[in-house]
């Protein structure tokens, strides 16, 4: 008569599996184990490189605004420019560190009236740095280039860019710069409608203010109703 076994538990089940696949399973447990250090390995040299270049570009800046009070102009002037061609090496860099660097650059090459360049810069830190803060003050600042070089057209979109943005500091501001520049190109109803926008939005807001007077200023000189 067969002697009767009582039924493997989960547990032994699992054990057996083990012993049976051991030679299997041991290799695939050491690959699995090295894609884990190489992963760690690999986020821990690249949070400590971004560290760095952000420390340079945070040593850029202070090389550049230290003691500089009693500075000549040519002095401050040749500060700028090496702080320029420092940071310049890190404006191709992605996420936060080229944001940064091509935010110093464009900051810098507009104290220098390039507005060309600090436009392209400006550009450049909005790419890096969508979905970040950085976006609508690059948006913001680059409409502020464009009204420079007299290209109303690009400024009245960035400035829209800058205010569509609920959490930008300066939105209202932005709100207010947009429908000044379509005033400022003759499109009083465009105009008016994004003061209107902007008194709805932030009613006790000094731009919103503003907005009003202009609103009623327009409606004097018989451009709106």
């Amino acid at each position: 008569m067969a002697e009767l076994k009582e039924p493997e538990t989960a547990s032994e089940k699992l054990a057996a599996f083990i012993e049976r696949s051991k030679k299997v399973l041991i290799p695939l447990l050491i690959v699995l184990i090295c894609i884990l250090i190489g992963y760690i390995i690999t986020s821990v040299v690249l949070t400590n490189g971004k560290a760095k270049d952000l420390q340079t570009l945070d040593e850029i800046t202070y090389t550049l605004t230290s003691k500089s009070s009693s500075l000549e102009d040519s002095e401050v002037e040749l500060r700028r420019q090496n702080a320029i061609e420092q940071a310049a090496a890190y404006t191709m860099k992605g996420g936060i560190v080229g944001a940064r660097a091509n935010m110093l650059c464009a900051d810098l090459t507009f104290q220098q009236k390039k507005y060309e360049e600090s436009a392209e810069y400006w550009k450049n830190a909005a790419d890096k740095g969508k979905k970040t803060y950085i976006a609508p003050i690059a948006y913001y600042n680059l409409a502020v280039c464009y009204e420079e070089l007299n290209r109303s057209d690009d400024a009245a979109v960035n400035y829209k860019l800058a205010a569509d943005n609920k959490d930008f500091v300066l939105c209202s501001h932005a709100m207010f710069s947009y429908a000044r520049v379509l005033d400022s190109q003759s499109k009083y109803e465009e105009a008016s409608e994004a003061y209107k926008q902007l008194i709805d939005k932030f009613p006790e807001n000094e731009w919103a203010y503003l907005a009003k007077s202009r609103i009623i200023a327009l409606q004097n000189a018989g451009k709106i109703e």
